[in-house]
């Protein structure tokens, strides 16, 4: 058997050859296995002798066998080739996704196989995260800021209270209705007792103006058209809402003054308004500065991603963009919708809904693989089970115990649990990382002052155990 490797546009593409004796012993070791499942008259099955037997093989099957016995000879080769062994030793192959095999030639002298592997996406070539410039500005927070906040604090602190008087726009009505369809219920179309913001439009067009003016304790019906783009057998249908308004309730603002701002809790505990004035301000700030490295950071990212090269095989992405697309059909089912009925209503056609899905997947795996290369080009440290703990809030085999407990009280199978603690683990590692990798490219890009660590010398530090570790005692504490 004679191959070649070539290494080209995210596959790794091999071309294997043989010649006319392997094709030979290949065919005969074919023979030789399908009469075993041959019965002629005087002979038990597969205990005829193979020159009589072979007379009642097809040779399509033959042949069949034959290219199958000649593909095993390839993975028995291809596991002992020493390139071929690096590619699996780096983990360079996508194992998910399975190798094309085409038969070029086949014949009693010669057999060809073009065989195609899907390497995992690399970039080829990083683009320039040095010297970049964003035209993001900082925020000044200003008493207009602080005072819509305050408005805002106020508006999560409104009271209900009823009113005795018609229903108008931006009141909550409490109401039961009935939805009539030629005169019939429709599913999902009756309620009682729900709660219902006029102006909100939550419900269809045409419903929430039709409360208005009615006052609680009045029985009325609201007649309407569906509209054109909701899900079937109510698109573009007359139906009737038979309603019954139990109660019209006003919001009321509480007062902002030195008795408002004792009430809050969290973040906004304060002893007066003028404290609570501050503390709005702070943490203001600290959000608008927050907001402003981050927007920062992502134009850099942004920029060094258009400019880096890539090989990445469409295959990865097919199969990245259908994982999404099922991911997005399982919460759409949960509303009662397939996939048709939901683009129907957000307006969006098949082909744009596969753009925005593959668009997005395409940039998101780009961006990881923009992180990965600069964290390995700035030498940045990996997570430690410290580092990792730190964040988790806990030690890991506490966090895995209480996760696990709360799982399980979601009846979730022990494989979902693993899988569970696994992958929250894997995000709150990557998740490290990633902020590592931005405070990197802020400082490279004059954004901030590099952090310098004091090191302690009277106590040797104990080696920090390597991400692959922390990820083998996680798997541990589940097994126990």
């Amino acid at each position: 058997m004679n191959h070649t490797f070539k290494n080209e546009n995210g596959h790794l593409e091999a071309v294997v050859t043989f010649g006319a004796d392997e094709v030979s012993k290949a065919s005969k070791k074919a023979v030789n296995k399908l009469c075993l499942n041959i019965t002629i008259p005087g002979f038990r099955k597969g205990k005829a002798p193979v020159e009589k037997a072979s007379m009642y093989l097809k040779n399509e099957d033959v042949a069949n066998e034959t290219v199958d016995v000649l593909l095993r000879d390839v993975d028995d080769n291809f596991n002992k080739d020493p390139e071929f062994s690096s590619y699996i030793k780096e983990n360079k192959l996508e194992r998910n996704l399975r190798p094309n095999v085409n038969l070029t030639k086949f014949s009693n002298t010669e057999a060809e196989f073009n065989i195609t592997y899907v390497l995992r996406p690399t970039i080829t070539k990083l683009g320039s995260y040095k010297g970049l410039k964003s035209s993001v500005t900082k925020k000044e927070v200003t008493d207009k800021d602080v005072e819509a906040e305050l408005n805002r604090l106020a508006k999560d602190n409104e009271e209900l209270v009823n009113v005795d008087r018609p229903a108008k726009m931006g009141d909550t009505t409490n109401i039961d209705f009935v939805g009539l369809m030629d005169g019939k219920e429709f599913e999902g179309g009756s309620s009682k007792g729900f709660d219902l913001v006029l102006g909100s439009k939550h419900f269809v067009p045409g419903f929430e103006e039709q409360v208005v003016n009615h006052k609680a304790g009045e029985k009325f019906d609201i007649s309407l058209t569906m509209p054109d783009n909701y899900p079937a057998p109510l698109t573009s249908k007359a139906v009737v809402f038979k309603v019954t308004l139990n109660a019209v309730k006003e919001a009321t603002l509480p007062k902002i003054d030195d008795a408002f701002a004792t009430t809050l809790t969290g973040q906004y505990v304060a002893k007066d308004l003028n404290e609570l004035k501050s503390k709005i301000k702070d943490n203001l700030t600290k959000t608008a500065e927050s907001s402003y490295f981050t927007s920062r950071v992502n134009d850099y990212l942004v920029s060094c991603r258009n400019a880096s090269e890539y090989a990445i095989a469409e295959e990865v992405i097919k199969s990245l963009t259908e994982q999404k697309k099922s991911e997005d059909e399982a919460q759409i089912e949960k509303q009662g919708l397939n996939l048709e009925q939901y683009l129907k209503l957000i307006k969006k056609t098949d082909e744009e809904y596969e753009k925005e899905i593959r668009d997005g997947m395409t940039n998101e795996l780009k961006s990881s693989l923009i992180y990965d290369a600069i964290a390995s080009a700035e030498k940045i440290a990996m997570p430690t089970q410290e580092d990792v703990e730190k964040k988790l809030g806990s030690p890991i085999n506490k966090f895995i115990s209480g996760f696990t407990s709360y799982m399980k009280a979601q009846k979730l199978s022990d494989e979902e649990i693993q899988n569970q603690i696994n992958n929250y683990i894997n995000q709150v590692f990557s998740s490290i990382v990633t902020e590592r990798v931005q405070d990197r490219i802020l400082v490279l890009n004059g954004d901030k002052k590099e952090e310098v660590k004091p090191v302690a010398a009277e106590k040797k530090a104990e080696a920090p155990k390597a991400d692959a570790e922390v990820k083998a005692d996680a798997k541990k504490e589940e097994a126990k």
